[in-house]
C-alpha cells in the first residue's frame, strides 16, 4: 500500500540551526556601525524572506536607498557568518527527527530562504549535507516565502507531488509557502509564537523536532 507522504521538507534557518538569533544580533550591529536602527518587529517580519526581499523591507520601511539597504545587509551577513563560527547552534531532535524519517522510508529535501554558499557552511558545520536528497536555497528562485515558489521547486527536484509532501517550517511566512504549494504542514515554532492561523494552517505546531517523526507517521492512520 502507497503512502500518503513520501518525502518530508525542511527549512533550515530556525528550524534545524538556531540561525535567528544570530540574524538579530547581525542586524543590531551592523544598525550601529552604520548608524540606522533596524526595529526588531521589522527583524522579526524578515523571518521566511530572501535578501532581495528584506532589502526592499528595508527601503519601504526605513526610507533607506537601495544602496545603503544593501550595504546594511551585506554587513549583517558579515556579522552572522562571524558568529555562526562559535555561536551557531543546532535545534533540539534535529539530527533524531532526520534520521527517524529517512529510516522510516520518507525521502527527506532542505528548502531555506538562504543562499546556497550560507547554506551549504550551515549545513555542513553540523554533519548535515548528507542528510538531503536535494537542497532548494533562496537564490534559486523569483519570490520567496509565502509565495509556494521554492516549496514547489523543492517537490519538482524530487519529482514527487506537493500534496504528497510534508513540510517543516518555524515561521509563519514558511508555513504559509508550503501551505500555498499544496503540502502538509508543520510548524515547530522558535522565536515566533504561532496564530491563530498557524493552527489551521498546520497538521501539527509541536513542541520540538524530537515530536516530529511521530507526528508524520500519524498522517499515514
Amino acid at each position: 500500500m502507497a503512502r500518503i507522504i513520501e518525502a518530508v521538507i525542511f527549512d533550515m534557518d530556525g528550524t534545524l540551526v538556531d540561525t535567528e538569533r544570530l540574524g538579530f544580533t547581525g542586524w543590531e550591529e551592523a544598525g550601529r556601525e552604520l548608524g540606522v536602527t533596524v526595529p526588531s518587529d521589522l527583524m522579526r517580519r524578515f523571518i521566511g524572506h530572501n535578501v532581495s526581499e528584506s532589502i526592499e523591507m528595508l527601503m519601504d520601511e526605513l526610507g533607506l536607498d537601495r544602496e545603503f539597504a544593501t550595504r546594511l545587509s551585506d554587513r549583517h551577513w558579515e556579522i552572522r557568518r562571524e558568529r555562526t563560527a562559535t555561536d551557531l547552534t543546532m535545534l533540539p531532535g534535529a539530527h533524531e527527527a532526520l534520521d527517524a524519517l529517512k529510516a522510516a522510508g520518507y525521502r527527506l529535501a532542505l528548502c531555506t530562504a538562504s543562499y546556497r554558499d550560507i547554506t551549504e557552511f550551515n549545513l555542513t558545520r553540523f554533519g548535515l549535507m548528507g542528510k538531503f536528497e536535494s537542497i532548494t536555497c533562496g537564490d534559486e528562485v523569483a519570490h520567496g516565502k509565502p509565495d509556494p515558489e521554492i516549496y514547489l521547486t523543492a517537490a519538482s527536484k524530487l519529482g514527487v507531488d506537493p500534496a504528497r509532501c510534508a513540510m517543516v517550517e518555524d515561521s509563519p511566512n514558511g508555513v504559509r509557502s508550503g501551505f500555498a504549494a499544496g503540502m502538509r504542514p508543520f510548524m515547530v515554532p522558535n522565536v515566533l509564537t504561532p496564530t491563530e492561523e498557524m493552527y489551521q494552517k498546520t497538521e501539527a505546531v509541536l513542541d520540538s523536532l524530537f515530536d516530529l517523526p511521530a507526528a508524520v507517521e500519524a498522517l499515514e492512520g
